[in-house]
């Protein structure tokens, strides 16, 4: 490392952050979105003060995703053994994360009064910080805030590879909060314009973040340790280049009119500059992926990268900040009321059965998540295979299923309807939990992965690496207690449905990820403990599993039940906002509901126990056979030493025939000893 290098790498985020501005006030003015507006007299400092604090507050993202991604999954390792502790390279990597998510904090802050200035005007003498946190996006840039400062803290404080994911991971929750800003959270289709802004924020972070830091630390590697960085970093650059290019279609498709209004409008022409500097990076990092080992090559072509991308996320400020040829905010009132609170309009098929399966309302993301999991399975047992070894197809067949239904749940007609009927919603909700959990279940993904992905040589974690910590870690080993985990399963239940929960999760479209991701999660956990395949941390006992299922299947039920004997409406301000129906139907509908859950409950119920029957017996046919390959491997030596313990025991109390003579009670002592400690005895080994 050279000092010339050293002030390089130091001149190069102040330029980055200058262009990136640029940038942005270029795409302000070619989309109009710099004109004063006339209604609500616009303050300077929003005008052009926000780009230069939204520069910062990406800055701060992208080195805050990037330096921890980077320091927990692509730097080598100091050694051959596993070691958690920072080395001095991984330190400097997770400092630099430190800053980032400081700065990002910084600036996710400084966004709430100038947010609030926009929303009162110029000169209103109101007080901004009280209108900003009144909104939706007052309190989700605070909530972002609060996240990039745990995460600052986390860096900061860092002394091992374990704290620094837990930075990473508060880091991405941010991230992936972020979402819901911009048009994104009052679109038409807000759901899927939602789902594609988190999704493109995701990939730019890892893709722009990653680039970013591994630059900026470059100097202070070795050769071979940035071919193996820039080498591991490859593959999540290319999942990012493909996420970014579904999330941008997804998103132009609904903003844009047709493709015409790429070149007829500012909007259009801001964006058509974004797609076109997106295929120039894809390219690069070809090229770059293509010279692992030529360290100028990689310094020339992350220069260029970084120029254009700073040009790109510039681009996304303006568009950001600009109105999009098709407009986006519907106005709640009269039938477009329906549209305004969901998002799309119910089916025009009645709900029932065969709506079930015959109406879709898709969901792009959750579609293409299903479709990348199933993806990602097949390549393991294809490289299993390819290597000779084998893969029970059986497993194959189930993880794909639960994929179909994970696809379904999410885009299939109880999908469709859940937002405005509580009896698809049940239905919905029931299969988040009872189908596709399990079948992911059955298909082993952990061994999966521990089997076809090598193992990390040089003492750093990969993803391999980091899921196998997870699982024999402590939180893994209080989560698969069977008690604990049906607690969580039906527990959840009460606290969802008999609070206020399950209405704001149908106002908010992150309570609705949120409690899709909980139902997944806690059916998984319970279907993992119960029949999982794969390792657990402990061995948990067959019976200890057969009563905690009867148990908590058991209240799963009898909450239908109860459900179905409420007198009250559940979420009945969502629904008398939606006005499809009347009370009286609401409580049907309600009743039909609670059914659902009582009566689909006991189906698993018969499935979970059978399996469960099964895997006990094969355990115990295992454990045979076992025992019987030991025995003759030692030739019996366990059998032998049982023998000897029997016969150590009668030489203790002595036989009859030796013992002194007397007369009474004394003669028969010994022999009652002896009868005593044989009874005492264990049995032999089967």
């Amino acid at each position: 490392m050279t000092s010339r290098a050293l002030r390089i790498g130091a001149a190069v985020v102040p330029m980055l952050l200058v262009l990136t501005v640029a940038s942005a006030l270029v795409g302000l003015l070619a989309t109009g979105a710099a004109t004063p507006a006339t209604l609500v007299p616009a303050s300077p400092l929003v005008t052009w003060g926000l780009p230069v604090v939204r520069a910062l507050h990406h800055l701060g993202l992208l080195l805050a995703i990037g330096a921890g991604g980077t320091a927990v999954l692509l730097q080598p390792g100091p050694s051959r053994r596993e070691v958690t502790t920072l080395d001095p390279a991984r330190r400097a990597t997770v400092r630099l994360g430190a800053v980032g998510a400081l700065l990002w904090a910084v600036a996710a802050i400084a966004q709430i009064p100038l947010g609030g200035l926009e929303a009162a005007g110029s000169g209103s003498g109101l007080n901004v910080w009280d209108i900003a946190l009144g909104t939706d996006l007052g309190k989700l840039q605070l909530s972002v805030g609060i996240a990039a400062t745990i995460s600052a803290l986390a860096y900061a404080l860092a002394r091992s590879t374990t704290l620094a994911c837990w930075g990473l991971a508060f880091a991405g929750i941010g991230v992936g909060a972020l979402g819901l800003a911009g048009h994104a959270g009052a679109s038409l289709d807000h759901t899927n314009a939602v789902n594609a802004m988190a999704l493109h924020l995701v990939a730019v972070s890892v893709w722009a973040g990653g680039l970013l830091v591994i630059a900026l630390i470059a100097p202070r590697l070795e050769d071979a340790q940035l071919a193996t960085t820039v080498r591991r970093f490859s593959p999540w650059a290319l999942a990012a280049v493909a996420s970014l290019a579904v999330s941008g279609v997804l998103s132009a498709v609904i903003r844009l009119s047709g493709w015409s209004d790429l070149l007829t409008t500012g909007y259009g022409r801001v964006v058509l500059v974004k797609a076109v500097g997106l295929l120039v990076l894809a390219g690069i990092g070809a090229a770059q992926r293509r010279r692992l080992g030529d360290r100028l090559r990689f310094r020339h072509l992350a220069a260029t990268e970084g120029i254009v991308m700073a040009a790109v996320i510039g681009a996304s400020i303006a568009l950001g900040r600009s109105a999009p040829p098709v407009p986006q905010v519907v106005p709640a009132v009269g039938d477009l009321k329906t549209l305004s609170l969901v998002g799309y309009l119910p089916p025009a098929k009645a709900f029932g059965p065969g709506t079930m399966f015959t109406v879709i309302q898709p969901d792009w993301i959750a579609l293409l998540l299903a479709a990348a999991m199933a993806a990602l399975y097949v390549t393991g047992v294809v490289r299993l295979v390819r290597r000779g070894d084998t893969w029970p197809w059986i497993r194959t067949l189930a993880f794909l299923a639960g994929c179909v239904a994970f696809a379904w749940v999410l885009s299939g007609g109880a999908a469709a309807w859940g937002r405005f009927r509580f009896d698809a919603h049940m239905v919905q909700h029931m299969a988040m939990m009872m189908i596709a959990p399990p079948l992911w279940v059955l298909g082993g993904p952990v061994t999966l992965l521990s089997r076809a992905v090598a193992p990390r040589t040089d003492g750093s974690r990969g993803i391999r690496e980091w899921v196998l910590a997870a699982l024999h870690s402590r939180y893994a080993q209080i989560l698969s207690s069977p008690p604990l985990a049906g607690l969580i399963f039906a527990g959840s239940l009460v606290i969802f449905y008999f609070s206020p929960l399950f209405e704001a999760a149908m106002y908010s479209h992150l309570g609705h990820v949120l409690m899709t991701v909980h139902f997944l999660a806690s059916g998984y956990l319970f279907a993992w403990v119960l029949i999982g395949v794969d390792p657990s941390t402990k061995p948990i006992n067959p019976i200890l599993k057969l009563i905690t299922l009867l148990v908590t299947l058991a209240f799963h039920a009898f909450f239908g039940v109860a459900m179905v004997s409420a007198t009250w409406l559940i979420a009945p301000d969502w629904y008398h906002q939606l006005a499809m129906y009347t009370d009286e139907q609401l409580m049907l509908i309600q009743v039909r509901g609670g059914t659902i859950m009582w009566a689909i409950s006991e189906v698993p119920t018969v499935g979970y126990a059978i399996i469960v029957a099964a895997m006990w017996m094969k355990s115990d046919d295992r454990r045979a056979r076992q025992y019987d390959r030991k025995a003759e491997r030692d030739g019996g030596a366990e059998l032998e030493a049982y023998n000897a313990y029997l016969a150590s025991l009668q030489d203790r109390a002595g036989t009859p025939s030796a013992a002194p003579t007397g007369s009474g009670a004394a003669d028969e002592e010994p022999a009652q000893e002896a009868s005593q400690s044989e009874d005492e005895s264990p049995s032999p080994p089967t």
